[in-house]
């Protein structure tokens, strides 16, 4: 019979349809957690662990235990994933039959401190632009990429993971496959179709492991996300951007623009694929700190503390 972990994983590719990369963080996360119950003879061992049955052993306190050690030594964030990774795998022994109850029903993540997200102003987008030179193929495709990740908001993933079919030219739109293989429609911006039409009359053919990739390496496969980033944070530097410019930068900078200047937040959320219309508010933050700013700098009276009284 096949381990609890080997069905999770299924359950979370066939069922859940979650991302390669989900898969491999939550699998970590539980062998982490079965390797912390083995050390303290709550649960067997990962070399003898039985079907099932020795999952029962687990309660909620052995659980806090676990989520105390790891807030001692990671990063908030990974501790909330391991929590959500924890309450899935539970959830699906229920679910499966095989535990009368879910011992972390309760658990709950540690709160998490919001970092506001780092984004270009408009003059750093055309900054950035501006300083990817040259009509070669690679340098095509660059410009094509960050063209299209600014015009449309893309994740890197998305970017990566998209085909020749994925764009439609005459009606300046393309269908992404975002986070759980759920599809949207994006509109395509007039520049970054241009881009894009540049550097497919130019690509060369691609290997037939690639597919109908749109976007090639050197060597004519799929590009990688850990290219792209590579990339990205390559033009920043050389066009002197003074911030920490990643893929995910260019997505903020094109949901923050279209906010300051006057996109719904609805449309913002469709155009960017969440799920939530709470992960898109972020963007409302910014916005918020952006005003501050302008009034701080353009107000008479914004300073007025600061003043001489006696002026």
């Amino acid at each position: 019979m096949t381990t609890p972990l080997a069905r999770f994983i299924a359950y979370l590719e066939s069922e859940r349809q979650l991302s390669p990369h989900t898969v491999r963080a939550y699998t970590a996360d539980i062998i982490q957690l079965r390797d912390f119950l083995g050390d303290r003879k709550i649960l067997f061992s990962a070399v003898s662990e039985r079907p099932f049955s020795a999952w029962q052993r687990v309660r909620e306190a052995h659980l806090l235990q676990f989520v105390r050690e790891r807030m001692s030594l990671d990063e908030p964030a990974s501790v909330s994933r391991k929590v959500a990774a924890i309450r899935t795998f539970f959830g699906f022994l229920v679910n499966r039959g095989e535990l009368d109850e879910n011992p972390a029903a309760l658990l709950r993540a540690p709160r998490k401190h919001r970092h506001l997200p780092v984004y270009l102003e408009e003059e750093e987008v055309d900054q950035l632009l501006d300083n990817i030179a040259g009509d070669n193929e690679l340098h095509l495709r660059d410009r094509a990429i960050l063209e299209l990740m600014y015009a449309c908001g893309l994740r890197v993933s998305e970017v990566v993971g998209l085909d020749r079919a994925n764009i439609d030219f005459s009606e300046l739109v393309i269908r992404v496959v975002g986070k759980g293989r759920k599809e949207r429609m994006v509109p395509l911006g007039r520049m970054a179709a241009k881009a894009l039409e540049k550097y497919l009359d130019r690509r060369s053919r691609p290997r037939s492991a690639a597919g109908d990739a749109l976007f090639l390496n050197a060597r004519g496969g799929r590009l990688s996300a850990r290219s792209v980033s590579s990339m990205v944070r390559k033009y920043g530097l050389k066009a002197g951007i003074q911030k920490q410019l990643t893929p995910h930068a260019v997505r903020h900078s094109f949901a923050t623009h279209l906010l300051q200047n006057g996109a719904d937040l609805r449309v913002i959320q469709e155009l960017l694929g969440h799920s939530s219309l709470a992960t898109t508010q972020r963007y409302t933050h910014v916005d918020v700190k952006r005003l501050l700013e302008v009034y701080d700098r353009a107000h008479p009276l914004a300073t007025a503390g600061e003043r001489d009284p006696e002026q």
